[in-house]
C-alpha cells in the first residue's frame, strides 16, 4: 500500500495515529485547509506512511549564534532550516524583535511557505546582586529587561506587547547543574517572582520560566508557574514530586546540553545524518573535527554536565508519562542547530530503543499535537483541541512508520504547509543562495 497525494489535493489511505491508531482515513485540503477527514477502513495490514502534524520546536532561540566560531545564520536561513526538517511551529524562547523583523520580510518575500512563528519578546531576568553576579541571560547578546522589585513586569508586558510578543520568558536560576555545583548567576526573589506570576495569570499572559534544579522548579511552582522551559537536571523526581507539581509541563531540551560533553568522533557522527551538509554551515564540520576534548573536560563540567543530561532524559520520561513533555532542543546554544537537532532529539529521549513499544508514537504525539497545543496557548489562542480538523491549516508530515528499535530522526517522506508541499531541493538552493550571497547567510546584531 502505497499512501500518496493526489492532483486533487487528496491524501489517499493513510494513517493518522494521534487520532485513531486503527483507521486509514482520506483526507481532503481544499485552499490550504484540511476540508474533509473520512475514515474508509481498518488499518489492519503494513502502510507505507503516516500522517502526523508538523514538528513543533518548543525551545528555540533564533537571536543566538548556534555555530561553533559564534556566527549567527540569518533569518530566513533558520526558517528553510526548520521546513527542511518538517518543524512547522516555533517557539522562541528568547525572543528578540530585531530577530522577527527579519524573520517576518523574509517570510514577505519568500516563494515558500514559512514556519509559524511565536517569540517573546525580550526575556526578564533578575538584577545584580551583592556578590556581584548578574541574572541569566544578560551574557547573550540579546538584551534582556531587569526585574528588581514588585510591579517593574507590568512595564515589561507593556514594552513587549508593542513589540507583538504574546508571552513572557523569565530567567530564574543561578546555573547551578549537580549538587554542590558552583552558582553563576543571580535570582529573582520570591517576592518578584511571585508578583510576575500574579501579573501574567492575570492578564491570561502565558509565562515560561527557565529554571535548572528541583529546588527552582519547586519555588517557582509554588509562586504560581506551571510552564517550565527544561526538565530537572540535579536530582530524578520523585512520585512525590511529581504529585506536588501536578499541572506543570516541561521541556525535554537535551540537545542544548549534549554538545557540551561530546568528543570529537561523536560529533560528527550527530552531524552525519541526512540533512546537515543540506541546511547546515559546513564549517561546523571542519571545527568539531580538530577539537581535542569535550567542552566539559575544556571547563571542568565534564562529569557534571553528563549526570545532568542523564538526568534530564529520565525527568523528561517521566514527564512523558504524565503527558506533561514537550519536545524542544534549546537549539541556537552551541551545537544545537535549528531544524536538524529537534528530530535528533527524538532520539535522545528515545534512547538505544530498548524502551516500551509505544514509546516512539508517543514521543511523535508530544513533538507535534502537544508542542502545537502550546505553540497555540503560547500565541493567545486557545490551546486545546488538535491540530488535524476540518477547517485549520493542511499542515503536515508524511512519515514513515517507527519500526521496533528504530530511530525518530529520518526526514519526513513529505511536508506540507497550508497545503502546499514542500520541495527539498528547493529549500536547499534557497539556503546556498543565501550562503552564497555577500552575507554568506551571516547576520551581525
Amino acid at each position: 500500500m502505497t499512501t500518496m497525494i493526489s492532483r486533487g489535493r487528496t491524501v489517499h489511505e493513510v494513517a493518522i495515529p494521534s487520532l485513531d491508531t486503527g483507521t486509514l482515513f482520506e483526507v481532503g485540503i481544499e485552499d490550504g485547509v484540511f476540508a474533509s477527514i473520512e475514515p474508509i477502513g481498518d488499518a489492519t495490514s503494513p502502510r507505507d506512511l503516516e500522517l502526523w502534524p508538523g514538528y513543533v520546536e518548543t525551545h528555540g532561540h533564533l537571536g543566538l549564534p548556534q555555530n561553533f566560531d559564534d556566527s549567527l545564520d540569518d533569518p530566513r536561513v533558520l526558517a528553510l532550516q526548520y521546513l527542511y526538517h518538517g518543524v512547522t511551529h516555533v517557539v522562541d524562547m528568547f525572543g528578540f524583535p530585531l530577530v522577527q523583523a527579519l524573520w517576518d520580510r523574509g517570510r514577505e518575500e519568500s516563494p515558500l511557505p514559512y514556519p509559524e512563528l511565536v517569540h517573546c519578546g525580550y526575556a526578564a531576568t533578575s538584577m545584580r546582586d551583592i556578590a556581584g553576579r548578574t541574572g541569566h541571560g544578560v551574557e547573550f547578546p540579546a538584551p534582556v529587561y531587569m526585574l528588581g522589585v514588585e510591579g517593574d513586569v507590568e512595564q515589561v508586558l507593556a514594552a513587549n506587547a508593542a513589540r507583538g510578543a504574546t508571552f513572557l520568558k523569565v530567567m530564574f536560576t543561578d546555573g547551578t547543574e549537580q549538587p554542590g555545583a558552583a552558582r553563576r548567576f543571580s535570582k529573582l526573589t520570591e517576592r518578584v517572582l511571585t508578583d510576575v506570576a500574579r501579573t501574567t495569570a492575570a492578564r491570561g499572559i502565558p509565562a515560561v520560566i527557565d529554571c535548572n534544579t528541583r529546588e527552582e522548579v519547586m519555588r517557582s511552582y509554588a509562586c504560581g508557574f506551571r510552564l517550565f522551559a527544561h526538565s530537572v537536571r540535579d536530582y530524578v523526581l520523585t512520585e512525590d514530586d511529581w504529585r506536588a507539581l501536578a499541572g506543570a509541563t516541561f521541556v525535554s531540551t537535551l540537545s542544548g546540553l549534549r554538545p557540551m560533553i561530546m568528543y570529537p568522533a561523536e560529533f560528527l557522527r550527530e552531524y552525519a545524518r541526512p540533512g546537515f551538509r543540506e541546511t547546515q554551515d559546513v564549517a561546523n564540520l571542519d571545527f568539531v573535527a580538530r577539537r581535542n576534548q569535550p567542552y566539559g573536560i575544556e571547563y571542568g563540567l565534564q562529569d557534571t554536565r553528563t549526570a545532568a543530561l542523564e538526568v534530564m532524559r529520565r525527568n523528561a520520561l517521566a514527564a512523558l508519562e504524565r503527558q506533561a513533555l514537550l519536545v524542544g532542543t534549546d537549539c541556537g546554544n552551541t551545537g544545537a542547530f535549528h531544524g536538524y537537532s529537534l528530530l535528533g532529539e527524538l532520539d535522545l529521549l528515545l534512547g538505544a530503543g530498548t524502551g516500551p513499544s509505544d514509546l516512539p508514537p508517543r514521543l511523535r504525539h508530544a513533538a507535534t499535537v502537544d508542542g502545537w497545543r502550546f505553540f497555540q496557548k503560547l500565541s493567545g489562542r486557545a490551546g486545546d483541541g488538535h491540530p488535524i480538523a476540518i477547517g485549520n491549516p493542511a499542515t503536515f508530515n508524511l512519515l514513515t512508520p517507527a519500526a521496533p528499535g528504530a530511530p525518530l530522526s529520518a526526514l519526513p517522506e513529505t511536508t506540507v504547509v497550508n497545503g502546499v508541499s514542500l520541495d527539498r531541493a528547493a529549500i536547499e538552493r534557497g539556503i546556498g543562495a543565501l550562503r552564497s550571497s555577500e552575507s554568506k547567510g551571516k547576520v551581525s546584531l
